[in-house]
């Protein structure tokens, strides 16, 4: 009998350290290209690194690197098993859709455990507000997660990467 429960009844696995699940960590997943040509897959890359690189600056989030949430693109895989797979707590993921100069940007922020969305936004501008955009993604971001920054902080998560509108194109 005491035999039986040793071979049918197996411990629960806990993570291994290096992935238990923070508070505040997010993976930023590849914007999908939505464009009606699906030919702004760069464009879509390029917001993804962008925010990464912005996002990267706040204090007290663990953002998970960009070839690991790169690893994950276009593969149509639950945000709970990407999540359980990165270690993180948040997934953010969107879209892009471009004609033109007019950008239409979807991000959403999900809690991974319950694959609830937590916050999303539509941004229907031109291109020459990509960088508004960008900004106010990460803005919400941290206010979502209440990550508190200062006006410094605020001025460095936006002093990098290209200001350049046409570096995009």
């Amino acid at each position: 009998m005491i035999a039986g429960y040793f071979l049918f009844i197996q411990p629960t696995k806990q993570p291994p350290s290096s992935l238990v699940i923070t508070d505040k960590s997010l993976a930023v997943l590849p914007f999908v290209d939505m464009s009606p040509g699906k030919d702004q897959e760069w464009f879509s890359d390029g917001l993804t690194e962008e925010l990464l690189n912005s996002l990267s600056r706040l204090p007290g989030l663990n953002l998970i690197a960009r070839t690991s949430s790169f690893a994950f693109k276009g593969k149509n895989i639950p945000v709970g098993k990407i999540a359980d797979s990165l270690g993180v707590a948040y997934i953010l993921e969107g879209s892009v859709r471009k004609v033109g100069d007019q950008l239409r940007i979807t991000a959403q922020l999900i809690q991974a455990d319950k694959g609830i969305h937590i916050w999303s936004n539509t941004y229907d501008r031109t291109l020459d507000d990509v960088f508004a955009i960008q900004e106010n993604i990460a803005e919400s971001i941290a206010h979502t997660l209440n990550i508190l920054f200062d006006e410094e902080m605020k001025a460095s998560m936006f002093s990098s990467g290209t200001r350049n509108v046409e570096a995009y194109e």
